[in-house]
């Protein structure tokens, strides 16, 4: 993947990301705990989640290991064609506080406004995204927007991810719920830029949401005629959730509002695979809105200046 040379860190932690993209080194390969179903009561595999160290940075941890065991029940929904895999603690909770802490630091955010159909939306979340399509247009080369290179830490993020999943990506979407009252409601990722039956893999840091699935036929499969019953699970720290398959068409996701919640960040990795994959997500994931940054002493966004977003006039 060719590097953009618009960056977006800052130079003062440019050591630091350097430090941190080398704490990313895999010491063990987690194995999935449940396949094609939902967290229920039982007993299950258990397994290392990812090591990540740090060697060159005193202030972090050396080793960091955990004695969390994912255990879990599989209970069959491929009838309905969910094809979900869970991984419990894919990264230990002292590591994913460091790459969060990091993450809120370093990322330019946005609050997106968009209008559909005449009515204008607000984004209820800060977002941010990397990366481009598959194809050979240069990073210059893209009239609607201006893409820019994954940050090298989430890129070797992405690499371990593609590892454990066998599945490639190129671009990474990050959202900030800082409130319980963020959230995004039902979708699907069913986009045809994305081509057929796409994989998405989504990385929970901070604090616990409610995820859930729905059917798109929930009321009444067109299969049993029957109503199909909402999947919820509590994403925790650390938490990683693979859709892939049928999964797309078939069922829609959301991260609904919760009052007591805190702050969360959602990485999402998947595969554009044409122009518009591009165009689109840096539309709709940064806009033409103002720039946020994370102001570390009153742990909140704060809006700095306006800026055109990566998104071209």
């Amino acid at each position: 993947m060719k590097r953009s040379s618009d960056s977006t860190i800052s130079p003062r932690s440019s050591k630091r990301q350097a430090s941190l993209a080398a704490f990313l080194k895999p010491k063990n390969v987690p194995s999935p705990i449940i396949t094609k179903i939902h967290i229920s009561e039982g007993s299950g595999q258990e397994y290392k989640p990812i090591v990540l160290d740090d060697d060159e940075n005193p202030e972090l941890p050396k080793s960091i290991t955990t004695l969390d065991k994912g255990k879990g029940r599989a209970v069959d929904l491929c009838q309905n064609d969910l094809d979900l895999v869970y991984y419990k603690s894919f990264i230990d909770k002292s590591s994913s506080k460091e790459l969060m802490s990091f993450l809120l630091d370093n990322l330019p955010w946005y609050r997106v406004k968009y209008m559909v159909r005449g009515i204008n939306i607000n984004t209820p979340r800060y977002t941010t995204v990397f990366g481009k399509d598959s194809t050979d247009i240069p990073w210059s080369g893209y009239m609607k927007c201006r893409p820019r290179a994954i940050p090298e830490v989430l890129e070797r993020l992405m690499r371990k991810v593609e590892q454990v999943t066998s599945s490639q990506f190129n671009f990474c979407l990050v959202n900030y719920y800082s409130s319980g009252n963020d959230s995004i409601s039902y979708h699907s990722d069913s986009e045809s830029f994305l081509g057929p039956n796409p994989t998405i893999a989504s990385l929970t840091l901070g604090h616990p949401r409610d995820f859930l699935l729905r059917h798109i036929n929930y009321k009444n499969h067109p299969r049993t005629g029957n109503s199909v019953a909402v999947e919820k699970f509590v994403l925790q720290d650390g938490d990683m959730v693979v859709m892939k398959g049928k999964t797309q068409h078939e069922w829609e996701h959301s991260i609904p509002k919760r009052k007591s919640a805190k702050g969360r960040i959602n990485i999402t990795f998947r595969k554009g695979i044409v122009k518009y994959a591009t165009e689109n997500y840096y539309n709709y994931n940064v806009g033409k809105g103002n720039l946020h940054r994370w102001d570390r002493e009153k742990g909140e966004m704060k809006e700095v200046e306006v800026s055109d977003g990566g998104v071209k006039s």
